[in-house]
């Protein structure tokens, strides 16, 4: 197993599949990309590839999160909470649609910690200067869900279930990370499609290899 430093978490690679510290698999591996999207890892590293594809899955978190807190001031507080955590459903599973090179660094910035916790400290302060309590007693359970990532992983268990034999959500972004990074160097990206076969392959090895 090897592991690689990817800023400030870890990139555990397997014969199977790719696993960061917060919790991201991929069936995808560094073996995999360099054999479907050969050159693309000489322009950007493994470990960058993997990052942008999480920053994508991670950005339900955080704009449900902002999407709450915004709205609480404008109507209902439970409201504002059914319609975070409906966005958060569909973004989740839609996200890899709308992968695009230019709104990645945006939602990194989004996902980064300082920015989350300031704009919630602001917003919950402000709710109770206001006397919201209501909106602040939501505001802290939907900020502490999404930061621990419980409802990506509620998702992710539905998907899995209902889906079997699919292309698994994470890869699924990942997958089009590298297409529009393979776009935007002018290489071809059919090669990518060749990653759906691969990814199916490794979970089959893994989940045998689970079984013995």
């Amino acid at each position: 197993m090897n592991s690689k430093r990817l800023h400030s978490i870890n990139v555990l690679e397997t014969p199977f599949s790719t696993v960061t510290s917060n919790g991201h698999w991929f069936h995808a591996t560094r073996e995999t990309i360099n054999d479907y999207v050969p050159g693309l890892m000489k322009i950007y590293s493994f470990e960058d590839l993997i990052d942008k594809a999480v920053t994508w899955i991670d950005s339900a978190d955080s704009l449900a999160m902002i999407i709450f807190f915004a709205l609480a001031y404008l109507i209902n507080p439970w409201v504002a909470a059914a319609v975070a955590l409906v966005f958060h459903y569909l973004w989740y599973h839609q996200k890899s649609a709308f992968v695009t090179i230019a709104l990645t660094p945006v939602l990194k910035f989004l996902n980064k910690d300082f920015f989350q916790l300031l704009i919630a400290a602001v917003a919950l302060s402000f709710m109770g200067i206001y006397g919201m309590y209501t909106a602040v007693s939501i505001g802290i359970v939907l900020f502490f869900l999404f930061k621990i990532g419980l409802l990506r992983r509620l998702w992710d268990k539905l998907e899995s279930n209902s889906k079997i034999g699919k292309l698994p959500l994470n890869d699924r972004t990942l997958k089009m990370v590298l297409v529009r990074y393979s776009l935007y160097q002018n290489m071809a990206p059919k090669e990518v499609e060749k990653l759906d076969r691969h990814v199916q392959q490794a979970i089959i090895d893994y989940n045998q290899k689970r079984k013995k």
